[in-house]
């Protein structure tokens, strides 16, 4: 209902609604109010409404983040850090390994290469943000000691600043393996329809028709057997909807909006048909595709 309205004021409200409802819910049973925020986050995540709730949240996310961080390295206890470093540091390390094997092993059976799961081991081996929640429940009822507590909370947040690293030191050795273990065709594989797909902005009948277009082999050249890739968005969800249930790639949101772009993992469109009906919001849309993309 609020979706109809085409409010990005309205939408936002809505999102923040369902957040602070959801956090006082959990609040009020007798959980953390931050797991209440993580079941709604999860919630909308898996809605039609995801990259238009991504482009819109954009400004917080800095400020949020920043904040985060800094109430995250202030709740490190200097003192224990110093006095437990061999501890620290032992728990950090096996951390660190237990998590890139478990998820190096798992990747190649959900379809990942191993190059892709030795990687993806090294990026998700720190810490989460969900473990300050379960630290904080178990300390509040007395499950673990306070101190045992203290030093969880040093090596969680020891390991998500050492993300970076990580991630640096799983891409070169991803490369290596990669080298050794994988064919080459593989690891030149490109996913072109994730980098240039034509995005299709409105998804009206005309809208429909050149989706149709695109999906056949004339699309994208007389040898080839198949279409051009496409994206389209619209701001109707029960367009949306009915869309995706025929088994068109639509999203819900406002495509002629970098940031909505951005946040459907769309950097470099190979093209953008706006299929807008209204004149002035035609115009509106192509001279921000313009600034967006220049060339």
């Amino acid at each position: 209902v609020v979706a109809e309205t085409r409010s990005s004021e309205a939408f936002v409200a809505m999102c923040l609604l369902t957040l602070a409802g959801t956090s006082l819910l959990t609040q009020k049973l007798g959980f953390s109010d931050t797991l209440g925020a993580f079941l709604a986050g999860a919630l909308l995540a898996e809605t039609n409404f995801r990259t238009q709730i991504e482009a819109d949240i954009r400004p917080f996310r800095g400020l949020l983040l920043g904040l985060f961080f800094v109430t995250t390295g202030t709740s490190i206890d200097m003192e224990l850090l110093i006095r437990e470093w061999p501890n620290v540091f032992t728990l950090l390390a096996g951390l660190i390994v237990i998590k890139t094997l478990i998820i190096s092993a798992i990747g190649p059976r959900v379809g990942l290469t191993l190059r892709e799961s030795v990687r993806i081991g090294f990026l998700l081996s720190q810490g989460g943000e969900f473990g300050f929640v379960v630290f904080s429940l178990a300390n509040r009822l007395g499950v673990l000691p306070l101190e045992l507590n203290k030093l969880l909370i040093i090596v969680v947040v020891l390991s998500m600043a050492l993300t970076p690293l990580l991630n640096d030191i799983g891409k070169k050795v991803a490369d290596i393996i990669g080298e050794k273990f994988e064919d080459e065709k593989t690891d030149n594989s490109i996913n072109f329809e994730a980098r240039e797909p034509v995005v299709i902005v409105g998804f009206g009948q005309k809208a429909q028709v050149l989706a149709n277009f695109l999906s056949t082999p004339l699309a994208s050249g007389i040898d080839s057997d198949a279409g051009w890739p496409y994206v389209a968005f619209d701001l109707d969800p029960c367009v949306v909807k009915t869309s995706r249930e025929l088994g068109f790639p639509v999203l819900y949101g406002d495509g002629s909006r970098p940031a909505v772009l951005q946040s459907a993992g769309i950097s470099s469109p190979k093209a953008v048909m706006i299929m807008y009906t209204g004149k002035n919001r035609t115009v509106e849309a192509v001279q921000r595709i313009r600034l967006a993309f220049p060339a």
